[in-house]
């Protein structure tokens, strides 16, 4: 039995929460004096990137019949922080196409996500993610499906310049697909850009 990334992925946003308290509690830049920047103002608004990598999609095959679950995953993201160590993220992605029991399923969504970390110096740190994603597949001869369902994972980037950053990601993606909700796990590399 392979681990639950649901767990690992809350642990590591505990974590990153708990050791980022201190944080939490200094004052930040705010046009609203709350010590919180909100996406509508300004300054909100800080990166942007773009991950490949690989998904997997957790579902049971039949013996003797076609049966792939991996394919390549792709997610372009925008993200802001609240605070120094609170932010929030947007992303678009192409989940994967799949070839479950000789049906092909492939699956496009959008999420959003709640992102708290521990900065490491200028341009990089450690986080976890907490969210949801609005997807929708489309599964040969047996139709489509759409809807939300959460998302969780962690990643850390490596500041490259004051600007540029590599970024690793794990994430688990719970997806509506014809007939029931499925796991899709994906591990990804990207750039980041955090605008200056």
């Amino acid at each position: 039995m392979k681990p639950s990334c649901f767990a690992v992925s809350a642990s590591a946003l505990g974590l990153a929460v708990a050791a980022a308290s201190p944080a939490l509690a200094q004052p930040a830049s705010s046009s609203s004096g709350t010590g919180w920047t909100m996406p509508y103002e300004r300054g909100f608004w800080g990166h942007a990137g773009i991950s490949a990598g690989r998904s997997d999609l957790d579902v049971s095959c039949t013996a003797g019949l076609p049966c792939d679950t991996k394919d390549d995953f792709y997610r372009a993201f925008a993200g802001g922080r609240f605070n120094n160590a609170v932010g929030m993220e947007v992303g678009l992605m192409h989940l994967g196409k799949f070839n479950v029991n000789g049906l092909e399923a492939d699956g496009w969504g959008l999420d959003l996500a709640l992102v708290a970390g521990i900065p490491i110096g200028a341009n990089s740190s450690v986080f976890g993610k907490i969210g949801a994603a609005y997807a929708e597949t489309d599964v040969e001869v047996a139709g489509s499906e759409s809807g939300f369902g959460p998302r969780v994972g962690i990643g850390a980037q490596i500041g490259l310049t004051q600007n540029w950053a590599l970024r690793g990601d794990i994430d688990r993606y719970r997806v509506r697909f014809p007939g029931g909700k499925q796991d899709v796990d994906t591990a990804t590399l990207g750039v980041q850009y955090t605008f200056r």
